[in-house]
């Protein structure tokens, strides 16, 4: 039964063979994980909150920073079918990028706790973020996913509250990193 689902699971993933021993430990027991895996891929594949283009561009941004070609690979596929331009998915690289810095940065600040380091100026710089291709709706959403990933409260609370503020529902926020915590799942056997 496994052998299947998991020859579906790569299917849909557009991977040919199992390429490391994680993912075989997994074929190789009586786990329904992998039709879990399934299943939950597809949910990223589609969106009930988010137009599909906005929720693929997440899921780029996530497996980016995780820094998955199988991942990158076909989410980038995936983008392009539904309408996402070039600049567009170069946005999603750059945003996972940047995310990085400000994550690293600002969870300093936040762990230290101390007014002598919130006074210093960041000196990184973010001109990306002032006009986005992808529109500031949704590279504020890649910034909040990829910042939950990264384990950032406090970039977590500042891209909720800018998203609040642009007029994001809190049912597409939540959507939004569902598909991020997916794609990190997938990450950890999918290599």
């Amino acid at each position: 039964m496994n052998n299947q689902t998991l020859n579906e699971l790569l299917e849909k993933l557009n991977i040919n063979e199992i390429s490391n021993s994680a993912l075989s430990l997994l074929d190789n027991s009586e786990t329904r994980y992998i039709k879990d895996l399934k299943v939950n891929l597809s949910k990223t594949l589609r969106s009930d909150n988010l137009d599909n283009k906005t929720n693929l561009l997440v899921a780029l941004s996530v497996a980016v920073n995780n820094k998955n070609n199988f991942l990158i690979y076909f989410f980038s596929n995936e983008c392009k079918n539904n309408g996402a331009t070039d600049e567009e998915i170069a946005e999603a690289v750059a945003c996972a990028s940047l995310l990085a810095a400000n994550n690293v940065f600002y969870r300093f600040r936040h762990f230290m706790n101390s007014e002598d380091y919130n006074k210093i100026p960041a000196g990184v710089k973010m001109n990306i973020m002032m006009n986005p291709v992808t529109g500031k709706k949704t590279f504020e959403l890649m910034s909040l996913v990829v910042s939950a990933v990264n384990g950032c409260e406090q970039c977590v609370t500042s891209h909720e509250a800018s998203l609040m503020k642009l007029g994001m529902s809190k049912e597409e926020v939540f959507e939004g990193v569902r598909t991020g915590s997916i794609v990190a799942s997938l990450d950890r056997i999918i290599f």
